[in-house]
């Protein structure tokens, strides 16, 4: 007991509270060192900004590895005395949510995007009425849903049409997914498609976009309620600065800055520098008028093309990803005179489609090289080209040639990190006759694949790809005229 009170006489605000571990996007995770300055700052400051309250509920779900976990299910918990619900394993927490139904909810986008896939596919099973129901009352929610949920003035007759989608639509979609009870909820670690984000926010879920970092003990930026949009990631959180480099990155600091990189001094001093600004390795910038800032992409995949039009690749996938076919997209183009992309198609959603057609299919690479899922991939990148073309700054990121990937990227394979954040460069040298028959003209590339089985055994999959040619669209007359 003596040793005890010893040892806890020695701590203090700086004394280290806890070390968790990046998702190691750009190489292997790191030990991230934090104080209990870092959690207690940041938790206080977060918590006050969305005015968390004792009587909230959380579930949490997420790794306990992960800074997210430890700011919603320790830090904010302690500092604001809410809730937290453990769900009684991985398989039941699907059930779990919908039981404990929080007020206060985090997820990464996949989440979002799996929950909307599975959405699609339940609807396309449903019966003439209650499709014809779903999309007659979605098609209004997406007009009208988000302004009120920012209390923005609507017409008596939409507020009274939304409040009967509410009872038909709305309110039984939100009860199935858990969703019924938040009053706050984010989504964070990796952009989120804007269609899909306005797709629950055009429901009444008051989801918001944060930016952070595990080295920012999370926080960095924050939406302010009524200030919410899909292309932003909000304002600077309490506390925290923000300043853009020449070179479009952002550097930020904080009290909830890091202490150091566990046993890595050179990674934190590149990193940190010592009056305390981290670099993020994010491209963006802050606009004038709202002070909210704009994230662009990793600033090591934002380039040039070799005409010097803007590169962001994570632009054109988030929008792909929007389509409940498309699991997963990877765009390159950086130095080159055109983009291309890998697609992987999300075997739930095309496999349902196949049963519903009665096309028969041994596989996942037999599925993925159909010629009606490439068609229907071919026609889904054809209309994110017409979306990107509408955007003067990144006009010339559209498609231009693309194939369905044999095999899903997977993270026990190094394509992915755990997140299941793309690694583009591991993807693109692994892949690398791949993408050289996508520059070269070819039609299909025979290629084979070492891969990782479930039980650690290691194996090829060999498989000859179609290559197709997208069309492309000059950007709108209006941007060109602004130009």
């Amino acid at each position: 007991i003596n040793e005890l009170q010893a040892r806890t006489a020695k701590l203090g605000y700086d004394s280290t509270c806890v070390m968790l571990y990046t998702s190691g996007t750009t190489g292997k995770p790191k030990g991230v060192v934090l104080s209990n300055r870092n959690i207690i700052e940041t938790a206080k400051a977060s918590s006050e900004f969305d005015h968390l309250k004792v009587d909230d509920e959380v579930l949490a779900y997420l790794p306990m590895a992960w800074v997210g976990d430890f700011i919603f299910s320790i830090g904010q918990a302690y500092w604001s005395g809410f809730c937290v619900n453990c769900p009684e394993s991985a398989e039941t927490m699907m059930t779990d949510l919908r039981e404990i139904a929080p007020s206060y909810y985090f997820a990464p986008p996949r989440v979002f995007e799996t929950q909307l896939t599975q959405i699609m596919i339940r609807m396309e099973d449903s019966g003439a009425f209650k499709k014809k129901t779903f999309d007659y009352f979605m098609e209004h929610a997406r007009k009208v849903g988000p302004a009120i949920l920012d209390g923005h003035s609507v017409g008596l007759w939409d507020r009274l049409k939304y409040a009967l989608g509410e009872v038909m639509v709305y309110g039984p979609l939100k009860n199935a997914l858990g969703f019924s009870n938040v009053r706050v909820g984010y989504t964070a670690g990796e952009a989120i498609g804007p269609e899909i984000f306005d797709f629950y926010r055009s429901l009444g879920i008051n989801l918001k976009q944060l930016y952070g970092q595990t080295e920012a003990s999370v926080f960095i930026t924050q939406q302010p309620d009524g200030e919410v949009r899909s292309d932003t990631v909000g304002v600077p959180s309490p506390g925290v600065e923000i300043r853009i480099a020449e070179n479009g990155e952002v550097f930020y600091r904080s009290p909830g800055v890091f202490v150091e990189y566990y046993k890595n001094a050179e990674s934190t001093a590149d990193t940190k520098d010592p009056e305390g600004w981290v670099a993020t390795g994010d491209a963006g910038f802050i606009e004038e008028a709202t002070g909210h800032l704009r994230i662009i992409d990793r600033a090591k995949d934002v380039g040039a093309m070799a005409d010097g039009a803007m590169f962001a690749p994570k632009y054109v996938e988030n929008k792909l990803k929007f389509y409940p076919n498309i699991l997963e997209a990877v765009v390159f183009g950086a130095g080159r005179d055109r983009c291309c992309a890998f697609i992987n198609i999300d075997l739930a959603a095309v496999g349902n489609w196949a049963e519903r057609n009665n096309i028969a299919y041994a596989s996942y690479q037999e599925l993925a090289g159909h010629k009606q899922v490439l068609d229907t991939i071919q026609a889904h990148i054809e209309e994110v080209n017409l979306s990107v073309a509408q955007d003067e700054m990144l006009s010339g990121c559209q498609v231009h040639r693309f194939l369905v990937l044999h095999k899903e990227l997977d993270a026990d394979d190094g394509e992915l990190t755990r997140t299941r954040k793309v690694r583009r460069k591991i993807i693109g040298e692994k892949f690398e006759d791949l993408v050289n028959a996508l520059y070269d003209g070819s039609t299909s590339v025979y290629t084979e694949t070492e891969v990782t089985y479930e039980d650690g055994r290691k194996g090829k999959i060999k498989a000859t790809l179609e290559i197709r040619d997208a069309e492309v669209v000059p950007a709108t007359p209006q941007k060109m005229a602004a130009e």
